[in-house]
């Protein structure tokens, strides 16, 4: 067997033109057919109708809950809903773990196609869902104790709402209270959002000064305090002595100071709470302007219309002043005079 000599080692890598290059290793056999044709590829026929693609899941909006298997298919947000991917059904019932976290909560019934509560509540457990529910099936709420039945106006605008075919949002507002405690909640939300009726634990909203004068401390005058009522003007005006104790009508019978029947003191009361307390020196008749002390014609004596003197009692003062005589003035217009176990009110029936 011939065997072809090895190439020496220092054998320089030379070739002739037009040769291939040696690379020092036997070669695999090439072709020397340079002009030969590429071998056709078969091509793939095109499609005549528009390819159908198979619809593709809608991808997670970051930070949204994930649908479960079994889970109520949600919808689409809309205009008017809360920020998120998918809004399922609020009505679902509360789990045992849940409802020991909640304990008394405060609810809201929320519109979703304005954003706007119409409704607010309280209660625990699935309290919350309740009307809802009532609405969706034709029955009365069982926690409605107002006799309405299933015209409740609740239940009414739940029905309105829903027949536009999106369901009213049940929101918590507040939870892991006492019962005491969310009733104090729902009553406030439900004045600060000026919702209709009265909520449970009644209103407290009104303005300050009629809430100052329901907390203030009410005077109860002594029998033997002969007392004439002078109710000056409304909160904030001047009652200072020499401007408050002109221009009073009354009656002649009342203004003999040492009569029995007639008032030994006047007190002067700015809106409903006493200001100050003088004890009556005596009446002297006012001008007719009702500004001062008349010069003394008989002429002008018929306008019954008198200005007091006397000198402040400071032991009464710190009896009444600052009290409410509300139950005493009744329904008493500005400027006018009350008497307490005197005058033409001999009995006192106020308290």
């Amino acid at each position: 067997m011939d065997t072809a000599p090895a190439a020496p080692a220092d054998a320089p890598d030379r070739s002739l033109p037009g040769e291939r290059p040696s690379i020092g290793v036997p070669s695999i056999p090439t072709r020397t057919d340079q002009d030969a044709q590429p071998v056709p590829v078969p091509s793939i026929p095109l499609a005549t109708e528009p390819v159908q693609l198979a619809p593709m899941a809608p991808t997670p909006t970051a930070g949204a809950p994930t649908p479960t298997a079994g889970a109520p298919a949600g919808r689409p947000v809309e205009d008017g809903d809360r920020p998120g991917a998918l809004v399922a059904d609020d009505t679902e019932a509360f789990t045992p773990s849940v409802r020991a976290k909640l304990k008394s909560y405060v609810y809201l019934l929320v519109d979703p196609r304005t954003g706007r509560p119409f409704h607010v509540g309280h209660g625990r457990d699935d309290r919350c869902f309740d009307q809802v529910r009532a609405a969706r099936a034709g029955r009365r709420y069982a926690g409605d104790d107002s006799g309405g039945g299933r015209h409740d106006p609740v239940l009414d605008r739940i029905r309105q709402v829903e027949s536009s075919g999106r369901p009213v949002r049940v929101e918590i507002l507040r939870y892991g209270l006492e019962a005491d405690q969310a009733m104090m909640v729902e009553a406030a939300a439900h004045d600060v959002l000026g919702l209709p009726g009265t909520p449970a634990g009644g209103s407290h909203r009104r303005p300050a000064g009629e809430v100052r004068l329901l907390l203030t401390k009410r005077a109860k005058f002594k029998r033997p305090h002969q007392m004439v009522l002078l109710r000056v003007g409304p909160a904030g005006t001047d009652a200072s002595y020499e401007r408050a104790r002109h221009g009073w009508r009354i009656g002649r019978r009342w203004v003999e100071v040492q009569a029995p029947r007639s008032p030994h003191w006047a007190a002067l009361v700015v809106g409903e709470l006493v200001e100050s307390v003088y004890r009556l020196d005596r009446w002297e008749p006012s001008r007719p302007g009702g500004d001062g002390p008349d010069s003394g014609e008989a002429g002008r004596r018929t306008s019954e219309r008198y200005s007091f003197v006397g000198t402040p009692d400071a032991e009464l003062e710190r009896r009444y002043a600052g009290k409410s005589a509300a139950p005493y003035l009744g329904r008493a217009a500005q400027g006018s005079v009350s008497y307490v176990w005197c005058g033409p009110h001999w009995v006192n029936t106020a308290l």
